[in-house]
């Protein structure tokens, strides 16, 4: 593992942003693909497509390495199975998901551990089922912001260090998504540059979208 996760507990000790649940549109279309009802949410946040997954009748597990966030799930969703872990280091069970989701998670981490955790993912989820991820994209204002900022240091492969508290952020393109998932079959794949509402201040975002079915 590469630096820290990012810890939401203390960056957002006092005025804790919350987010509605809400089931993505691409995920929802895509649902009727695989039969089977486990669901592996890594990085569950507060919960935005895992509460409307569960309670459409799925079986969701959610992983996530902040406190705060689970008990937001807790509270919103007592049919969800939550677990407190960095995602860098949780174990997947072989063959049990149908569906493995990561939104907007792994692009604050190195890329190298974006890299095992999709590799991860891949090993482990069960033939015929759907992977969901949305990360960062090189269309995405923070890439220059964070890159004119004397608080972060360039690497290679489009990654910033965060100096300040050794935290990474990751931005991703739309054929390097592609090339990770080379041996799925590609069902989604989306490079869209919006206004983002869901947080406290609304900003523009990059963002790739890619569903993928194991073959």
């Amino acid at each position: 593992m590469i630096g820290n996760p990012v810890d939401y507990d203390k960056n957002f000790k006092e005025n804790f942003p919350i987010f509605p649940a809400k089931l993505d549109l691409e995920l929802k279309r895509y649902l009727n693909l695989i039969s089977g009802k486990e669901v592996l949410d890594l990085g569950i946040g507060q919960g935005r497509n895992s509460i409307p997954l569960a309670e459409l009748g799925y079986n969701v597990t959610g992983v996530d390495y902040s406190t705060k966030c689970l008990e937001i799930c807790k509270n919103s969703c007592n049919k969800l199975n939550l677990i407190q872990s960095d995602i860098r280091t949780f174990d997947i069970e072989k063959d049990k998901y149908d569906i493995i989701l990561s939104r907007c998670v792994l692009h604050f981490l190195h890329k190298n551990d974006s890299y095992q955790i999709i590799q991860n993912i891949k090993n482990n989820i069960k033939n015929n089922g759907i992977v969901y991820i949305s990360v960062f994209s090189l269309e995405d204002p923070r890439f220059i912001k964070h890159s004119m900022s004397s608080d972060f240091q360039i690497l290679d492969n489009n990654i910033l260090h965060n100096k300040l508290n050794d935290t990474y952020v990751s931005f991703f393109s739309k054929e390097e998504v592609l090339n990770l998932f080379s041996d799925f079959r590609t069902v989604l794949i989306s490079d869209s540059y919006c206004l983002d509402q869901g947080g406290e201040t609304p900003h523009y975002a990059g963002v790739i979208k890619y569903i993928g079915q194991k073959i």
